[in-house]
């Protein structure tokens, strides 16, 4: 690819949600056959709902919209052991390579220009437990079956391990359940291997300092076997105050599109929140195609921009997908576009090749 440098031992993603990894057309059969009520009559008006674009994102709350639909199609432990195994092969299989199909399939198989090795497979148990119809551990102890059974079928050549989301739309009691449920399952030595924040930023900012206690005290209930990270910075609708709060309090390890930190230095010459990620070591992850999607990043050429910013401040930085299924990318393809558009250098995807590696969170993984 462009003569990059590919690690020999292939290449980590970190920042892909469960629900954004499994093909539509699979969706759609698991809904199909399970009866599940869908909002649209046709499979074909259903591929369109999903299929992430500008015409239907824009922001970050319409590209989450459709997410529930994927959430409830997910629900339930069988559900979700299908479904970390999909995305699980799907990676393996189709991540490495340019583009796929309509159907979610590498559209030249035998081409992997980036051989994807080891993933961080994200997602909220809380939100597939069909309103407590089913038990979350029943319903995570099925996603780590799954976990477990890919280690073993591909004999240690893809290694993956689970990351528990807290949403940022739920109410602080069931965040609670989550927080405690991760520390024993971390303590068991399952495959879970870190502790996120999502939702839409507009939904809780963490602005007001009781809302970000209850989440520190949560992060801190996860106990340390897990690794932290936060979705902080994507929207607007966190200032370069309340993401400098967010971060001195949580104290994640990294940070999922941390972009209000380069907003307030661009734009404000305000340099506070880059500067204290430099100082506490945090890696950004980047997501490409997902952040133009969700109007986060108004063009590919302004990741030169970005990445400078970062690199200005010695912050190391990743590149992952996001939601491969439903953008229908690979992480090949959206680094061949950041290339092709030379909005980056060959060697800061090099760079961030080998940042993956070292700042995973498989790295806790108990063997």
């Amino acid at each position: 690819m462009m003569s990059l440098q590919i690690p020999e031992a292939g290449v980590v993603e970190q920042h892909v949600h469960l629900g954004g990894a499994v093909p539509i057309h699979r969706l759609y059969e698991a809904a199909v056959d399970r009866g599940i009520r869908l909002p649209v009559q046709s499979y074909h008006e259903f591929a369109s709902l999903l299929h992430r674009r500008r015409d239907n994102s824009g922001t970050l709350e319409r590209y989450l919209e459709i997410y529930e639909v994927a959430e409830r199609i997910q629900s339930g432990p069988q559900a979700v052991r299908e479904s970390v195994l999909i995305a699980l092969n799907g990676a393996a299989r189709t991540g490495g390579s340019l583009a796929v199909d309509l159907e979610g399939e590498a559209t030249t198989p035998d081409k992997q220009q980036l051989p994807i090795r080891a993933l961080e497979l994200r997602f909220n148990p809380m939100k597939r437990n069909g309103n407590g119809i089913w038990d979350l551990d029943r319903v995570m102890l099925a996603a780590c079956s799954a976990v477990n059974e890919i280690r073993t079928a591909y004999k240690g050549n893809l290694k993956a391990g689970l990351m528990v989301c807290l949403g940022r739309d739920l109410p602080f009691e069931e965040n609670l359940i989550l927080a405690k449920k991760v520390a024993r399952w971390a303590e068991e030595g399952l495959p879970v291997v870190g502790l996120d924040l999502a939702g839409p930023e507009s939904s809780n900012s963490l602005k007001d300092p009781a809302r970000l206690e209850e989440m520190a005290e949560l992060y801190r209930l996860a106990g340390p076997k897990v690794g932290r990270t936060v979705h902080c910075g994507e929207t607007r609708a966190i200032d370069i105050e309340t993401f400098i709060n967010t971060v001195k309090t949580l104290e994640p390890e990294r940070i999922g599109h941390p972009l209000t930190a380069v907003r307030a230095y661009c734009e404000n010459e305000d340099s506070s929140g880059l500067k204290l990620m430099a100082e506490r070591g945090i890696t950004a992850e980047l997501c490409m195609l997902s952040n133009l999607l969700t109007g986060a990043v108004q063009s590919i050429e302004s990741y030169r921009t970005i990445l400078n910013a970062f690199d200005q401040f010695g912050i190391r930085y990743t590149f992952s997908t996001d939601a491969p299924s439903l953008q229908k990318s690979t992480l090949a393809g959206e680094i061949g576009s950041l290339l092709q558009s030379q909005a980056v250098r060959p060697d800061q995807i090099e760079q961030s090749f080998e940042t993956a590696a070292q700042t995973t969170f498989l790295h806790r993984l108990v063997h």
